[in-house]
Parts: C-alpha cells; structure tokens; sequence
C-alpha cells in the first residue's frame, strides 16, 4: 500500500517565492544578482557626484587664491607707488624749504612764482625735479610759490607729484606737456608753509631769505597732504 506525501502549505509558499525572486518577467533569472547590480550602478552614481563636487570646490579655492595673489600684487604696487611718490615730494618739501626755487623770484611781493622746478642745480634743457628711488617709479614734483614777505607766512609752497617718463632726452615740449597733464590729474598735492624770518619778525622785510637775510625755512606748517 503507497503513501501519498502531502506537501505542507509552508513549503509550497516558500518554493513559489523562491521561483519569483530567480526569474524575471521574461523567464530570466534575476534576484540577488540584479540587486548586486542595481546598487554597484547606485554606488558609480553617487561616486561621480562626490567627485563633481569635490572638483568644484577645488575650482572654487584655486579661484579664490589666484584672486588674492592678484590683489596682492596689485596691493603692493598701489604701496610701492605711493612710497615712492611721498618719498620724492619730501625730498622737494626740505630742498626749497631751505633754498628757495626760484632763487631770486621775478613776480613781485605777494605773488605767484609760476609751476616749475623744486630744486636745482638743473641742467638744461633737462629742467626738472625729478628722483628715481631704487626699485621704485620715478617721480616728478612741480611747485608754484606764492611769497608775503612781510608775514609770518613768508612763502606757501603747492607741490604736485605725478609719475614720470621724462629721460635727459625730452623735449621742451615733452616737459612742457608732462607739467600740465600733472597739473591735471596729480598723484598727490601737498601745501607747505614756510616762516622765514621768526627770529628777526616779519614786518619789514621784502625780500626773500636767501638774499642775505637769515635762514631759509626756519618755521615750516604742512598744511596740506592730499592722494589723487
């Protein structure tokens, strides 16, 4: 007599799911290997995001610190020019504080000498203060007197720096050019004023300093200091 095997509920579930997960909708296998590839494809993915970001914010940084090596450089430009036009304008400051340019001044009393030259001696036709600082631009100074003798402001010195391209070469022309483009558009202004008689007094003399009364520039007031 045969025994007939019935087989339990549970199994049958389980071998219908088990056929499920190892075949596809067309009769292929599937399952565990699918799911492998599925997130090895989600892994690449979110591989990619990671380097794209990354390679960003690289870019981002490079940026930022090419722009402040240019901002460094141009920075140190910017100082580098103003060093060298406040050094040269205080060369121009102590060298007519103390001998006045033009020595023996053609207006009269209580006028304007006119823009030329700080200092000298000059040699023509190369008619101009002008100081090249090692390493540094050159840089030309003009300065207009306006003299009052008989007052405790005996001359009140404007100077005007400009940067300068002018060679023992140029022209009056170039000079002449160079001056009023400075008068134009000047580096830096400064306005000086010099007492040259506070030992003597003001009152009586008419005449200036260095013609044989005292010391040039014994008192001096900057009274103005002003970047283009």
């Amino acid at each position: 007599m045969s025994k007939k095997t019935t087989a339990s509920p549970f199994k049958v579930r389980w071998t219908f799911r088990a056929l499920n997960s190892t075949r596809g909708e067309d009769g292929s296998h599937v399952g565990s290997n699918a799911r492998t590839d599925d997130e090895s494809g989600a892994v690449l993915i979110l591989a990619l995001v990671y380097i794209i970001s990354v390679s960003l914010i690289v870019l981002a940084l490079a940026s930022w610190a090419m722009n402040d090596l240019n901002n460094t450089v141009i920075f140190k430009s910017i100082s580098d020019t103003h060093l060298a036009v406040s050094s040269v304008t205080e060369v121009a400051i102590q060298n007519i504080r103390f001998t006045p340019d033009p020595s023996n001044p053609n207006p009269p009393n209580n006028s304007t000498t006119g823009w030329g030259t700080c200092w000298g001696p000059k040699v023509a036709p190369f008619t101009v203060s002008q100081l090249t600082i090692p390493g540094d631009p050159t840089v030309a100074v003009w300065c207009n007197t306006t003299t009052a003798f008989a007052t405790a402001k005996t001359r009140t010195v404007t100077l005007e720096a400009c940067l300068s391209t002018l060679t023992a070469s140029s022209t009056t022309a170039d000079i002449t050019a160079a001056q009023t483009n400075c008068q134009l558009k000047p580096k830096l202004t400064a306005v000086v004023v010099f007492d040259d008689y506070p030992q003597q007094g003001a009152p009586g003399q008419q005449v200036q300093c260095n013609q044989g009364l005292g010391q040039c520039g014994e008192g001096m007031t900057l009274t103005s200091w002003l970047w283009g």
